[in-house]
């Protein structure tokens, strides 16, 4: 009898010893199944120290700045995320009481230690990320001054005929309404990128689609954002005038958006005053830093038509056509030189068929933690 109730007391602790041992076992199959990604960050940051403490820029080095500002837009982009799941389950299920049917769908389906360290460990690097990458931004142009701007431009002449691309688009976009409505779509393009990482963050459908995915995201960052805006240290239409000396050739584009910006809001003005005067002022803020050579909007927006075009169909035409808008809307509104589009877009595509191998090797095997139990024991 005494031993019955030895062994009784002794069920829990055993019980819970096993629980723990099941999701410590999940998070470290998590970590090898990212061992691509987390190896690339630490890289990346390490680099960033690195960099920072060679060329003495440790006044323009804030990893911290991201911080609370960090913490607002992962909340929010959570919060429309589970907005745009609630009504995915309405549309799909049509449940009687919505609230209840998606508590438990997410409680069967979608918290499974799987999706939750899987997730966990791909939004902390993207947030992470984006705190290095802002530093290096801010010190590529004292690190490789501005020297390209005068090149680009006349490769953008001679690919486009001897024309200027922002004059070839201005017959169809040189309207301050449809200025706008670019701009609107150039400006949600952090939040829209944020939103699809977060899709394929909680995916587990297609295993080898989601490590391709964010590897090549991550990858873009490094090698287009930070390798080659360094490589090719430009500052872009928009502040043409102001670092090239003589004639300021993007003139009449800003003269036309300044004027735009009486009718409709162009939001993109007051970012580059905005942009310029910290460069100029060495300010440490989330708008400093200056790039344009190759664009990583272009970039990321070419990486979503080619996730979507993997999905299915619809969702293909949807990214393509936004990175469509992306593209000329760098031009438009004198971000970029058509040639920073043209660069991004064969760099991505690269990048995505190598990121393509890399995850087929890494799932090839055993992937992240096959059981799929809920976190809930």
């Amino acid at each position: 009898m005494p031993q019955a109730k030895s062994i009784a007391a002794s069920m829990p602790s055993n019980a819970f010893a096993l629980h723990a041992n099941t999701v410590l076992h999940a998070l470290l199959d998590c970590v090898r199944h990212h061992r691509f990604i987390i190896a690339l960050f630490a890289v990346y940051a390490l680099s960033c120290v690195a960099y920072t403490n060679y060329f003495g820029l440790q006044a323009l080095s804030s990893f911290s700045l991201f911080g609370i500002t960090g913490v607002y837009l992962l909340l929010l982009t959570m919060a429309c995320f589970f907005i745009m799941y609630c009504v995915r389950m309405q549309v799909k299920d049509r449940p009687r009481k919505l609230l209840p049917h998606v508590y438990a769908r997410l409680k069967t389906d979608f918290f499974s230690y799987e999706r939750f360290f899987s997730a966990a460990i791909a939004i902390a690097c993207f947030y992470f990320l984006l705190a290095v990458f802002s530093n290096f931004k801010r010190m590529i142009p004292l690190v490789v001054p501005f020297y390209l701007d005068t090149a680009f431009f006349e490769l953008d002449r001679i690919i486009h005929f001897g024309i200027d691309p922002w004059r070839l688009l201005q017959p169809i976009l040189g309207y301050p309404l449809v200025s706008f409505i670019i701009n609107f779509l150039y400006n949600i393009w952090l939040f829209i990128i944020i939103m699809v990482f977060y899709w394929q963050a909680f995916a587990t459908d297609n295993r080898q689609l989601r490590m391709q995915y964010i590897s090549a995201f991550f990858l873009c960052w490094v090698l287009i954002g930070t390798a080659a805006a360094t490589l090719l240290s430009s500052a872009g239409p928009c502040f043409y005038g102001q670092i090239v000396e003589g004639r300021d050739v993007y003139a009449p584009l800003m003269d036309y958006l300044y004027k735009a910006n009486e009718t409709f809001p162009i939001w993109a003005l007051q970012m580059q005053e905005t942009l310029f005067t910290n460069y100029e002022t060495r300010h440490v803020s989330l708008v400093s830093g200056i790039t344009a050579m190759p664009s990583m909007h272009v970039s990321i927006a070419v990486l979503m038509a080619l996730l979507g075009w993997r999905v299915n169909r619809l969702a293909g035409w949807i990214f393509t056509i936004y990175c469509g808008f992306i593209m000329i809307g760098s031009i438009h509104l004198g971000w970029h030189y058509a040639v920073d589009g043209y660069v991004s877009l064969v760099m991505t595509i690269a990048i995505w068929h190598l990121c393509g191998w890399i995850s087929r090797r890494m799932t090839s095997g055993r992937g992240c933690t096959s059981s799929h139990r809920p976190i809930h024991p």
